[in-house]
Protein backbone atom coordinates (compact mmCIF):
# COMPACT_ATOMS: atom_id res chain seq x y z
CA UNK A 1 0.00 0.00 0.00
CA UNK A 2 3.13 2.00 0.85
CA UNK A 3 4.15 1.93 -2.65
CA UNK A 4 1.08 2.54 -4.43
CA UNK A 5 0.99 5.83 -2.53
CA UNK A 6 4.17 6.63 -3.14
CA UNK A 7 3.45 6.26 -7.16
CA UNK A 8 0.52 7.93 -6.71
CA UNK A 9 2.03 10.87 -5.53
CA UNK A 10 4.69 11.50 -8.02
CA UNK A 11 1.50 10.57 -10.79
CA UNK A 12 -0.43 13.65 -9.05
CA UNK A 13 2.35 16.09 -9.49
CA UNK A 14 2.87 14.62 -13.21
CA UNK A 15 -0.62 15.36 -13.60
CA UNK A 16 -0.06 18.75 -11.89
CA UNK A 17 2.91 20.26 -14.27
CA UNK A 18 0.59 18.31 -17.20
CA UNK A 19 -2.48 20.55 -16.87
CA UNK A 20 -0.36 23.80 -16.02
CA UNK A 21 1.34 23.44 -18.29
CA UNK A 22 -1.51 22.96 -20.89
CA UNK A 23 -3.08 25.75 -19.81
CA UNK A 24 -0.47 28.13 -20.10
CA UNK A 25 -0.06 26.70 -23.91
CA UNK A 26 -3.06 27.51 -24.79
CA UNK A 27 -2.98 30.99 -23.47
CA UNK A 28 0.32 31.81 -24.72
CA UNK A 29 0.40 30.30 -28.31
CA UNK A 30 -1.21 32.87 -30.72
CA UNK A 31 -3.34 31.98 -33.63
CA UNK A 32 -0.84 33.32 -36.35
CA UNK A 33 1.38 30.59 -34.55
CA UNK A 34 -1.01 28.17 -35.04
CA UNK A 35 -1.83 28.64 -38.52
CA UNK A 36 1.83 28.36 -39.36
CA UNK A 37 1.68 24.95 -37.64
CA UNK A 38 -0.87 23.75 -39.90
CA UNK A 39 0.12 25.20 -42.92
CA UNK A 40 3.61 23.55 -42.46
CA UNK A 41 1.96 20.26 -42.67
CA UNK A 42 3.02 18.75 -38.66
CA UNK A 43 0.47 16.05 -38.32
CA UNK A 44 -0.31 17.93 -34.53
CA UNK A 45 -0.43 21.01 -35.53
CA UNK A 46 -4.35 19.89 -35.85
CA UNK A 47 -5.08 18.83 -32.39
CA UNK A 48 -3.49 22.08 -31.70
CA UNK A 49 -6.20 24.45 -33.67
CA UNK A 50 -8.51 22.50 -32.30
CA UNK A 51 -8.04 23.24 -28.60
CA UNK A 52 -7.12 26.80 -29.19
CA UNK A 53 -10.19 26.66 -31.20
CA UNK A 54 -12.81 26.14 -28.52
CA UNK A 55 -10.09 27.47 -25.60
CA UNK A 56 -12.41 28.19 -23.08
CA UNK A 57 -13.66 24.58 -23.05
CA UNK A 58 -9.93 23.40 -22.85
CA UNK A 59 -9.44 25.60 -20.08
CA UNK A 60 -12.29 24.26 -17.81
CA UNK A 61 -10.58 20.89 -18.22
CA UNK A 62 -7.31 21.73 -17.23
CA UNK A 63 -8.99 23.84 -14.48
CA UNK A 64 -10.94 20.39 -13.67
CA UNK A 65 -7.74 18.26 -13.41
CA UNK A 66 -5.87 20.46 -11.69
CA UNK A 67 -8.55 20.84 -8.81
CA UNK A 68 -9.18 17.05 -8.79
CA UNK A 69 -5.13 16.69 -8.52
CA UNK A 70 -4.79 19.34 -5.81
CA UNK A 71 -7.91 17.03 -4.13
CA UNK A 72 -6.38 13.92 -4.26
CA UNK A 73 -3.01 15.34 -3.43
CA UNK A 74 -4.35 16.48 -0.26
CA UNK A 75 -5.75 13.19 0.69
CA UNK A 76 -2.73 11.22 0.52
CA UNK A 77 0.08 13.61 0.11
CA UNK A 78 0.27 14.18 3.47
CA UNK A 79 0.63 10.76 4.80
CA UNK A 80 2.93 9.86 2.62
CA UNK A 81 5.37 12.05 2.74
CA UNK A 82 5.04 11.34 6.93
CA UNK A 83 6.07 8.06 5.69
CA UNK A 84 9.34 8.93 3.76
CA UNK A 85 10.53 11.07 6.72
CA UNK A 86 9.42 8.71 9.61
CA UNK A 87 13.22 7.25 9.43
CA UNK A 88 14.32 10.44 9.99
CA UNK A 89 12.42 11.11 13.08
CA UNK A 90 13.13 7.92 14.43
CA UNK A 91 16.96 8.83 14.67
CA UNK A 92 16.49 12.16 15.63
CA UNK A 93 16.14 12.87 19.56
CA UNK A 94 12.16 13.93 19.39
CA UNK A 95 10.32 14.05 22.06
CA UNK A 96 7.50 11.36 21.46
CA UNK A 97 4.69 14.18 22.96
CA UNK A 98 5.93 16.85 19.59
CA UNK A 99 7.12 14.41 16.99
CA UNK A 100 3.37 14.35 15.90
CA UNK A 101 2.89 17.81 15.04
CA UNK A 102 6.55 18.23 13.77
CA UNK A 103 6.08 15.36 11.72
CA UNK A 104 2.89 16.15 10.23
CA UNK A 105 4.17 19.95 9.72
CA UNK A 106 7.06 19.06 7.59
CA UNK A 107 5.36 16.15 5.77
CA UNK A 108 2.96 19.59 4.52
CA UNK A 109 5.70 21.99 3.92
CA UNK A 110 7.64 19.43 1.89
CA UNK A 111 4.39 18.11 -0.31
CA UNK A 112 3.55 21.72 -1.11
CA UNK A 113 6.93 22.59 -2.16
CA UNK A 114 7.26 19.63 -4.25
CA UNK A 115 3.69 20.34 -6.06
CA UNK A 116 4.20 24.14 -6.35
CA UNK A 117 8.18 23.43 -7.89
CA UNK A 118 7.67 20.67 -9.32
CA UNK A 119 3.68 20.74 -10.79
CA UNK A 120 3.82 24.45 -10.94
CA UNK A 121 6.72 26.82 -11.48
CA UNK A 122 8.67 24.68 -13.35
CA UNK A 123 6.34 23.88 -16.24
CA UNK A 124 5.29 27.26 -16.25
CA UNK A 125 8.79 28.43 -17.04
CA UNK A 126 9.05 25.39 -18.98
CA UNK A 127 5.99 26.69 -21.37
CA UNK A 128 6.32 30.52 -21.36
CA UNK A 129 9.95 29.81 -23.06
CA UNK A 130 8.86 26.57 -25.09
CA UNK A 131 5.11 27.15 -26.25
CA UNK A 132 4.95 25.67 -29.75
CA UNK A 133 7.04 22.37 -28.22
CA UNK A 134 4.74 22.30 -25.38
CA UNK A 135 1.06 22.79 -27.11
CA UNK A 136 2.39 20.32 -29.78
CA UNK A 137 3.03 17.89 -26.91
CA UNK A 138 -0.33 18.38 -24.57
CA UNK A 139 -2.81 18.82 -26.95
CA UNK A 140 -4.08 15.40 -28.26
CA UNK A 141 -3.78 14.08 -24.42
CA UNK A 142 -5.72 17.07 -23.64
CA UNK A 143 -8.47 16.41 -26.12
CA UNK A 144 -8.85 12.56 -24.85
CA UNK A 145 -9.11 14.11 -21.30
CA UNK A 146 -11.73 16.82 -22.46
CA UNK A 147 -13.88 13.97 -23.81
CA UNK A 148 -13.31 11.58 -20.97
CA UNK A 149 -14.60 14.37 -18.36
CA UNK A 150 -17.19 15.82 -20.93
CA UNK A 151 -20.31 15.94 -18.78
CA UNK A 152 -18.54 17.51 -15.88
CA UNK A 153 -16.38 20.40 -18.26
CA UNK A 154 -20.45 21.07 -20.20
CA UNK A 155 -21.77 21.71 -16.65
CA UNK A 156 -18.84 23.41 -15.11
CA UNK A 157 -17.98 25.47 -18.22
CA UNK A 158 -21.74 26.19 -18.77
CA UNK A 159 -22.18 27.53 -14.82
CA UNK A 160 -18.99 29.83 -15.14
CA UNK A 161 -20.89 31.31 -18.17
CA UNK A 162 -23.75 31.95 -16.55
CA UNK A 163 -22.54 33.74 -13.86
CA UNK A 164 -20.04 35.95 -16.09
CA UNK A 165 -22.66 36.80 -18.28
CA UNK A 166 -24.60 38.21 -15.24
CA UNK A 167 -21.74 40.63 -14.86
CA UNK A 168 -21.73 41.73 -18.23
CA UNK A 169 -18.78 38.99 -19.62
CA UNK A 170 -19.35 37.66 -23.29
CA UNK A 171 -17.87 33.75 -23.31
CA UNK A 172 -16.15 33.33 -26.23
CA UNK A 173 -12.17 33.51 -27.49
CA UNK A 174 -12.62 35.42 -30.26
CA UNK A 175 -10.96 38.54 -29.01
CA UNK A 176 -8.06 36.84 -27.47
CA UNK A 177 -5.81 37.46 -30.38
CA UNK A 178 -6.99 40.80 -31.36
CA UNK A 179 -4.35 43.76 -30.89
CA UNK A 180 -5.10 47.04 -30.81
CA UNK A 181 -2.99 49.70 -33.19
CA UNK A 182 -0.91 51.01 -30.19
CA UNK A 183 -0.07 47.40 -28.95
CA UNK A 184 0.66 46.54 -32.52
CA UNK A 185 3.02 49.79 -32.26
CA UNK A 186 4.73 48.22 -28.70
CA UNK A 187 5.27 44.50 -30.93
CA UNK A 188 6.97 46.52 -33.97
CA UNK A 189 9.06 48.18 -31.33
CA UNK A 190 10.19 45.78 -29.26
CA UNK A 191 10.85 43.38 -32.43
CA UNK A 192 13.14 46.32 -34.16
CA UNK A 193 15.13 46.55 -30.50
CA UNK A 194 15.56 42.82 -30.96
CA UNK A 195 16.70 43.19 -34.40
CA UNK A 196 13.96 41.22 -35.75
CA UNK A 197 13.40 44.27 -38.05
CA UNK A 198 16.05 45.99 -40.11
CA UNK A 199 15.75 50.30 -39.83
CA UNK A 200 13.82 50.36 -43.06
CA UNK A 201 11.10 47.59 -42.33
CA UNK A 202 10.73 48.95 -38.81
CA UNK A 203 10.04 52.79 -40.62
CA UNK A 204 7.59 51.01 -43.37
CA UNK A 205 5.73 49.47 -40.76
CA UNK A 206 5.46 52.89 -38.53
CA UNK A 207 4.81 54.99 -41.70
CA UNK A 208 1.55 52.65 -42.57
CA UNK A 209 0.27 53.67 -39.26
CA UNK A 210 0.38 57.33 -40.50
CA UNK A 211 -2.02 56.71 -43.28
CA UNK A 212 -4.72 56.37 -40.71
CA UNK A 213 -4.11 59.95 -39.33
CA UNK A 214 -3.20 62.10 -42.22
CA UNK A 215 -5.64 63.94 -44.33
CA UNK A 216 -5.30 63.78 -48.09
CA UNK A 217 -5.19 67.74 -48.53
CA UNK A 218 -1.13 67.41 -46.65
CA UNK A 219 0.06 65.57 -49.35
CA UNK A 220 -1.81 67.09 -52.24
CA UNK A 221 -0.35 69.03 -55.14
CA UNK A 222 -2.25 72.52 -54.18
CA UNK A 223 -4.75 74.29 -56.75
CA UNK A 224 -2.48 77.10 -57.50
CA UNK A 225 -0.16 74.21 -59.18
CA UNK A 226 -2.19 72.26 -60.80
CA UNK A 227 -1.10 71.89 -64.47
CA UNK A 228 -4.82 70.90 -66.20
CA UNK A 229 -6.47 71.29 -70.07
CA UNK A 230 -9.32 72.18 -71.40
CA UNK A 231 -11.83 70.07 -72.60
CA UNK A 232 -12.12 71.62 -75.83
CA UNK A 233 -8.36 71.81 -76.70
CA UNK A 234 -7.05 69.94 -79.56
CA UNK A 235 -4.65 66.92 -79.94
CA UNK A 236 -2.22 69.59 -81.08
CA UNK A 237 -2.27 71.84 -77.41
CA UNK A 238 -1.91 68.39 -75.66
CA UNK A 239 1.25 68.20 -78.06
CA UNK A 240 2.36 71.66 -76.98
CA UNK A 241 1.41 70.92 -72.97
CA UNK A 242 3.35 68.19 -73.11
CA UNK A 243 6.80 69.64 -74.50
CA UNK A 244 6.70 72.01 -71.36
CA UNK A 245 5.20 69.37 -68.74
CA UNK A 246 6.40 66.54 -68.51
CA UNK A 247 2.97 64.60 -66.78
CA UNK A 248 1.03 61.81 -68.18
CA UNK A 249 -1.82 62.54 -66.24
CA UNK A 250 -3.57 65.83 -66.74
CA UNK A 251 -7.03 66.81 -65.02
CA UNK A 252 -10.02 68.41 -67.78
CA UNK A 253 -11.19 71.38 -67.26
CA UNK A 254 -15.01 73.10 -68.39
CA UNK A 255 -13.71 76.55 -69.96
CA UNK A 256 -10.59 76.67 -67.52
CA UNK A 257 -12.20 76.73 -64.61
CA UNK A 258 -10.23 74.73 -61.95
CA UNK A 259 -13.45 73.95 -60.05
CA UNK A 260 -15.20 72.40 -63.22
CA UNK A 261 -13.05 69.36 -63.69
CA UNK A 262 -14.95 66.83 -65.58
CA UNK A 263 -12.73 64.16 -66.20
CA UNK A 264 -8.37 63.29 -67.03
CA UNK A 265 -7.15 62.27 -69.97
CA UNK A 266 -3.76 60.16 -69.91
CA UNK A 267 -1.60 61.08 -72.71
CA UNK A 268 -0.51 57.42 -73.65
CA UNK A 269 -3.81 56.72 -74.76
CA UNK A 270 -3.98 60.10 -76.99
CA UNK A 271 -0.47 59.25 -78.40
CA UNK A 272 -1.80 55.18 -79.23
CA UNK A 273 -4.77 57.19 -80.93
CA UNK A 274 -2.37 59.37 -82.75
CA UNK A 275 0.37 56.44 -83.74
CA UNK A 276 -2.86 54.81 -85.86
CA UNK A 277 -4.24 58.00 -87.20
CA UNK A 278 -2.39 61.31 -87.38
CA UNK A 279 -5.71 63.54 -88.78
CA UNK A 280 -7.00 63.42 -84.96
CA UNK A 281 -4.11 66.39 -84.36
CA UNK A 282 -7.38 69.12 -84.57
CA UNK A 283 -9.80 66.55 -83.12
CA UNK A 284 -10.76 68.06 -78.94
CA UNK A 285 -9.03 66.00 -76.53
CA UNK A 286 -12.85 65.73 -75.03
CA UNK A 287 -13.29 62.42 -76.99
CA UNK A 288 -10.09 60.69 -74.84
CA UNK A 289 -11.01 61.99 -71.94
CA UNK A 290 -12.19 59.53 -68.91
CA UNK A 291 -14.10 60.13 -65.84
CA UNK A 292 -12.00 61.12 -62.34
CA UNK A 293 -12.70 60.34 -58.87
CA UNK A 294 -13.31 63.32 -56.71
CA UNK A 295 -13.46 63.36 -52.85
CA UNK A 296 -13.47 65.72 -49.74
CA UNK A 297 -10.00 66.90 -48.82
CA UNK A 298 -10.41 65.85 -45.42
CA UNK A 299 -9.94 62.36 -45.95
CA UNK A 300 -7.80 60.13 -44.39
CA UNK A 301 -5.30 58.64 -46.72
CA UNK A 302 -6.10 55.09 -45.61
CA UNK A 303 -9.66 55.65 -46.87
CA UNK A 304 -8.40 57.36 -50.01
CA UNK A 305 -5.87 54.60 -50.41
CA UNK A 306 -8.54 51.91 -50.19
CA UNK A 307 -10.80 54.25 -52.32
CA UNK A 308 -8.10 54.28 -55.44
CA UNK A 309 -7.53 50.74 -55.37
CA UNK A 310 -11.54 50.15 -55.79
CA UNK A 311 -11.76 52.21 -58.62
CA UNK A 312 -8.51 51.18 -59.93
CA UNK A 313 -7.36 54.86 -59.85
CA UNK A 314 -4.05 56.42 -59.90
CA UNK A 315 -5.23 59.78 -59.93
CA UNK A 316 -7.86 62.18 -57.68
CA UNK A 317 -9.29 65.28 -57.28
CA UNK A 318 -9.70 66.83 -54.02
CA UNK A 319 -12.88 68.77 -53.25
CA UNK A 320 -13.04 71.38 -50.58
CA UNK A 321 -16.29 72.61 -48.07
CA UNK A 322 -17.82 74.97 -50.88
CA UNK A 323 -17.12 72.45 -53.66
CA UNK A 324 -14.37 74.14 -55.08
CA UNK A 325 -10.75 72.13 -55.89
CA UNK A 326 -8.86 72.36 -54.05
CA UNK A 327 -5.60 70.21 -55.54
CA UNK A 328 -4.96 66.60 -56.55
CA UNK A 329 -3.29 63.53 -54.75
CA UNK A 330 -1.31 60.96 -56.79
CA UNK A 331 -0.76 57.31 -55.90
CA UNK A 332 2.87 58.23 -55.75
CA UNK A 333 2.01 61.15 -52.94
CA UNK A 334 0.40 58.39 -50.97
CA UNK A 335 2.99 55.70 -51.25
CA UNK A 336 5.66 58.43 -50.61
CA UNK A 337 4.24 58.81 -47.17
CA UNK A 338 5.26 54.93 -46.70
CA UNK A 339 8.42 54.04 -48.29
CA UNK A 340 10.11 58.21 -48.53
CA UNK A 341 10.59 60.29 -51.91
CA UNK A 342 9.89 58.70 -54.60
CA UNK A 343 11.42 61.39 -57.24
CA UNK A 344 14.09 61.00 -59.11
CA UNK A 345 17.53 62.57 -58.22
CA UNK A 346 17.19 65.09 -60.77
CA UNK A 347 13.76 66.41 -59.66
CA UNK A 348 13.33 69.49 -57.34
CA UNK A 349 12.68 68.17 -53.88
CA UNK A 350 10.79 70.26 -51.17
CA UNK A 351 13.16 69.42 -48.25
CA UNK A 352 16.81 70.25 -49.44
CA UNK A 353 19.38 69.59 -46.66
CA UNK A 354 22.44 71.78 -46.70
CA UNK A 355 24.31 70.42 -43.85
CA UNK A 356 23.50 68.67 -40.71
CA UNK A 357 20.74 70.94 -39.11
CA UNK A 358 20.35 73.08 -41.61
CA UNK A 359 17.77 72.86 -44.27
CA UNK A 360 16.35 74.87 -47.31
CA UNK A 361 12.36 73.56 -47.55
CA UNK A 362 9.51 75.16 -49.84
CA UNK A 363 6.80 76.69 -48.29
CA UNK A 364 4.07 74.44 -49.90
CA UNK A 365 6.16 71.23 -48.30
CA UNK A 366 3.25 68.94 -46.49
CA UNK A 367 3.59 69.69 -42.76
CA UNK A 368 3.42 65.95 -42.17
CA UNK A 369 7.05 65.69 -44.01
CA UNK A 370 8.50 68.78 -42.65
CA UNK A 371 8.16 67.72 -38.82
CA UNK A 372 9.33 64.42 -40.03
CA UNK A 373 12.20 65.48 -41.17
CA UNK A 374 13.21 67.88 -38.20
CA UNK A 375 11.81 65.36 -35.80
CA UNK A 376 9.73 67.69 -34.05
CA UNK A 377 6.27 68.34 -33.64
CA UNK A 378 4.30 71.71 -34.81
CA UNK A 379 0.94 72.67 -33.89
CA UNK A 380 -1.56 72.86 -36.94
CA UNK A 381 -4.73 73.74 -36.03
CA UNK A 382 -6.24 73.72 -39.41
CA UNK A 383 -3.15 74.05 -42.02
CA UNK A 384 -1.06 71.51 -43.82
CA UNK A 385 1.98 73.13 -45.29
CA UNK A 386 4.86 75.18 -43.76
CA UNK A 387 3.57 77.93 -45.64
CA UNK A 388 0.32 77.96 -43.62
CA UNK A 389 1.87 76.96 -40.21
CA UNK A 390 4.70 80.04 -40.78
CA UNK A 391 1.29 82.42 -41.63
CA UNK A 392 -0.62 80.95 -38.58
CA UNK A 393 1.98 82.18 -35.95
CA UNK A 394 2.39 85.13 -37.56
CA UNK A 395 0.03 86.62 -40.70
CA UNK A 396 2.02 89.67 -41.45
CA UNK A 397 5.44 87.59 -41.89
CA UNK A 398 8.00 89.31 -44.54
CA UNK A 399 10.92 88.18 -46.24
CA UNK A 400 14.08 88.22 -43.68
CA UNK A 401 11.46 87.49 -40.90
CA UNK A 402 12.66 84.58 -38.43
CA UNK A 403 10.77 82.34 -35.90
CA UNK A 404 12.03 80.18 -33.32
CA UNK A 405 9.89 77.04 -32.66
CA UNK A 406 10.92 73.86 -31.00
CA UNK A 407 14.90 74.26 -31.17
CA UNK A 408 14.68 75.58 -34.68
CA UNK A 409 14.89 78.59 -36.13
CA UNK A 410 12.90 79.26 -39.45
CA UNK A 411 13.74 82.19 -41.53
CA UNK A 412 11.33 83.28 -44.40
CA UNK A 413 13.62 83.69 -48.03
CA UNK A 414 11.29 84.65 -50.50
CA UNK A 415 7.28 85.02 -50.27
CA UNK A 416 5.01 85.16 -53.53
CA UNK A 417 1.97 87.35 -52.98
CA UNK A 418 0.73 86.40 -49.44
CA UNK A 419 2.05 82.91 -49.11
CA UNK A 420 5.43 81.62 -48.54
CA UNK A 421 7.74 80.03 -51.54
CA UNK A 422 11.30 79.12 -49.45
CA UNK A 423 12.49 78.87 -46.07
CA UNK A 424 15.45 78.52 -44.31
CA UNK A 425 15.64 75.88 -41.23
CA UNK A 426 18.21 75.98 -38.82
CA UNK A 427 19.02 74.11 -35.89
CA UNK A 428 19.57 76.38 -32.94
CA UNK A 429 22.57 75.45 -31.18
CA UNK A 430 21.98 76.11 -27.49
CA UNK A 431 25.33 77.43 -25.64
CA UNK A 432 26.22 75.36 -22.17
CA UNK A 433 26.21 77.60 -19.74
Amino acid sequence: MAVFNDIFVVFLIVMTAFFVASEFAIVAIRKPTVRQLVMSGNPRAKYVEQVTTKMNDYLAACQLGNTLAALAMGWVGEATMRGWLQPLFDVLPIPTSIEGPIAVFTAFILITFLNVVLGELAPKTFTIHSTEKVAMFIARPLIWWYYITFPLNWLLNHSANLITRIFGVKSGNEDMDRMTPTELKIVLDDSYQQGLLNPQEFRYMQNIFKLDDVPAQEVMIPRMKMITICKSDSVRDLLELTAQETYHIFPVTEERDKDHIVGMLQVSVVMAGLGRDLAILDQPIEKFMTPMMQVFEGMKLQELLFKMQQEGQSFVVLTDEYGGTSGLVTLEDVMEIIVGDMEEATSPKGVRKVAEGHFVIEGNEPLVSVEEELGIELSSPGVHTLSGWLLYQRFDLETGDVLEESGWRFMIQSMNKNSIRQVEVVKINKEAP
